[in-house]
């Protein structure tokens, strides 16, 4: 892999110094300040780029946007349905029984999420 851009490096700290799972909307928002010119493509295609290149998890957890998480340890997510947090745990397990191979597939990686309501929404 060739050395990240100048702002390809820019996005990647932000998001290693961040919890909340931006989209790349928030991304943008985020380094649109430090850097010249940086545009939305921009950031998107090195999201994109980052996802690739296995420096960032993209996060298909809800329906309105894509996340991302530079958080690369075996981990899981808590999502809260009423503000949109997601929450880092750690890592969630099926039952040893579940066979996959019995439901014809064969399993390389499992994510798993859980949504429900977090403390902050919930009192």
């Amino acid at each position: 892999m060739k050395a990240l851009t100048k702002h390809r490096e820019l996005i990647f700290n932000d998001l290693k110094e961040r919890k909340d799972h931006p989209t790349a909307k928030m991304v943008f928002e985020s380094v649109r300040g430090k850097a010249d010119k940086i545009s939305f493509a921009t950031v998107y295609n090195s999201l994109e780029y980052l996802v690739e290149h296995r420096l960032v998890n993209k996060l298909n957890i809800e329906s309105d946007s894509v996340r991302y998480d530079a958080f690369l340890d075996d981990h899981s997510h808590l999502l809260c349905s009423e503000c949109g947090k997601v929450l880092d745990v750690a890592p969630l397990r099926l039952s040893a029984d579940t066979d996959w191979a019995g439901l014809g597939f064969h399993a390389n990686h499992v994510d798993i999420v859980v949504s429900g309501t977090c403390s902050s929404c919930n009192s």
